[in-house]
C-alpha cells in the first residue's frame, strides 16, 4: 500500500508548488510591467511602418527560410551576429530571432535592441515549454514574444502582453529547394527498425529511462551527442530518410522538431500517448502512432505496426506525408504564419481592434 501514499505525496508537493506560482503571478509589479510594455510598443509602432514586415533579419537557425510573400526580404544573420551587428537597418525592419540566437549573450542582445528603436524585435522561443527562466527574460526583452508550444502561455503572458501564437517549431535544417533536388533520397529503400538517437539530458531522467529501455531492443534508438551538427546536410538527410518510422521521446510537453523532420522525410512518427490531447498534434494528420508506457518495455508490436502501415499505404502515402509537411511544417510556412500574426497584431494595436483567431491566418493550415 506504499504506492498510493507516494503518489499522494507527489500530488501534495505539486499543489504546493502550483500555489506558490499562482501567488507569484498576482504581484502588482507584473501589471505595471505589462502597462509599460504596451505603451512603449505603441510609441515605437508610430515611428515607422512595421506592418508590412518588408525587411526581416532572421536568426541563424532560420538561415534556410525563404519568404513566401512578394516584396518581403529575409536577411540571414550569423550565429555570432552580435560580434559584428548589421550596419544597415532600415526603419521598419523586423528582427526575428530564436531563443538560441540570443540566450547565450542576453546582455549584449538587450544593448543591441535598445540601440535600435527603429527596428522591431520578435523572439520566437523554441524552448518555451521547459526553459522558464530564459523564456520570461526573453518575453520581457522583446517587442513581441512567440512561444513554440501551447505550454506556459498563461504564465508567460504576465511578462509580455504581446504574445503571438503559439507558432510551432518546424523543419529548418534543409531548405525546401534542397529537399526537392534530392527527392531520390526520400524515395530510397528504408530500414525496418525505428530511428531515434536522443541527446542525453541529466535534467530529464524519465526521458532517459525511456530511451534506455528502447535501446535494449533497437540499436537505432540510442543516446547520441550533437555530432550531427558537424555532418553535411545531405548526410543528415540520408540518415533521416533511411527509416520507415521514428521513435520520439520529448523532454516534457510540446512537439520537438524531430517529429516534423520525420514527416518531411516521409517517415511515420511514433509519439507519446499524451500527444493526443495537444493542439500541436492537429497538424500531423493521421500519420503518427501513439505509444504508452508498456510500449517502452515491449516495443516490438508498435514498431511492427509502423512498418506494416508504411508498407501497406505505399508510395502514395509517402509522397503525401512529404507534400503536407513541405506545405505546412517547414520554416517557410511557419515564418509566413508568424509574420501574418505579427502584421495583424500591429494593425490591431494601431486601430484598437482585436486580432484574429490563430486559425484564420494564412499559413496556419495545421490549426484550421
Amino acid at each position: 500500500m506504499n504506492l498510493p501514499q507516494t503518489a499522494y505525496d507527489l500530488v501534495n508537493k505539486l499543489a504546493a508548488e502550483a500555489a506558490d506560482m499562482h501567488q507569484l503571478l498576482q504581484d502588482p509589479l507584473l501589471d505595471s510591467l505589462a502597462y509599460a510594455q504596451h505603451e512603449q510598443l505603441l510609441a515605437k509602432l508610430r515611428t515607422a511602418d512595421f506592418g508590412a514586415a518588408r525587411q526581416v533579419f532572421m536568426g541563424a537557425h532560420l538561415c534556410h527560410a525563404r519568404p513566401t510573400e512578394p516584396g518581403r526580404r529575409y536577411t540571414a544573420l550569423a550565429a555570432d551576429f552580435l560580434d559584428a551587428p548589421p550596419a544597415d537597418i532600415p526603419p521598419g525592419s523586423v528582427f526575428l530571432l530564436l531563443n538560441n540566437d540570443i540566450g547565450k549573450d542576453l546582455a549584449r542582445y538587450i544593448a543591441f535592441r535598445d540601440a535600435h528603436p527603429q527596428a522591431l524585435f520578435v523572439v520566437w522561443d523554441w524552448d518555451s515549454q521547459h526553459w522558464l527562466q530564459m523564456s520570461t527574460m526573453l518575453a520581457m526583452q522583446s517587442d513581441f514574444y512567440v512561444s513554440a508550444s501551447s505550454d506556459n502561455a498563461f504564465l508567460l503572458s504576465h511578462f509580455n502582453p504581446h504574445i503571438l501564437g503559439p507558432v510551432f517549431a518546424g523543419v529548418h535544417q534543409w531548405s525546401r529547394q534542397f529537399l526537392f533536388e534530392r527527392f531520390d533520397i526520400l524515395t530510397a529503400p528504408r530500414a525496418q527498425t525505428p530511428f531515434g538517437p536522443h541527446v542525453h539530458y541529466a535534467k530529464y531522467p524519465k526521458r532517459s529511462r525511456a530511451v534506455a529501455s528502447l535501446a535494449k531492443h533497437f540499436d537505432s534508438v540510442r543516446f547520441a551527442d550533437n555530432q550531427f551538427k558537424s555532418r553535411t546536410d545531405e548526410d543528415n538527410l540520408r540518415e533521416w530518410a533511411g527509416y520507415k518510422s521514428h521513435w520520439i521521446v520529448p523532454v516534457l510537453g510540446g512537439v520537438p522538431i524531430r517529429v516534423y523532420n520525420a514527416l518531411i522525410t516521409g517517415g511515420i512518427p511514433i509519439v507519446p500517448g499524451f500527444y493526443r490531447n495537444l493542439p500541436e498534434i492537429a497538424g500531423l494528420g493521421a500519420s503518427p502512432l501513439f505509444y504508452e508506457v508498456h510500449d517502452l518495455i515491449e516495443p516490438q508490436a508498435i514498431a511492427a505496426l509502423a512498418n506494416q502501415r508504411f508498407d501497406s499505404e505505399g508510395h502514395g502515402a509517402l509522397l503525401q506525408r512529404i507534400s503536407d509537411a513541405m506545405a505546412t511544417q517547414h520554416v517557410d510556412a511557419r515564418c509566413a504564419q508568424l509574420l501574418a500574426l505579427l502584421q495583424d497584431s500591429i494593425a490591431g494595436l494601431l486601430d484598437g481592434r482585436a486580432p484574429l483567431l490563430p486559425g484564420h491566418y494564412p499559413g496556419a493550415g495545421e490549426r484550421r
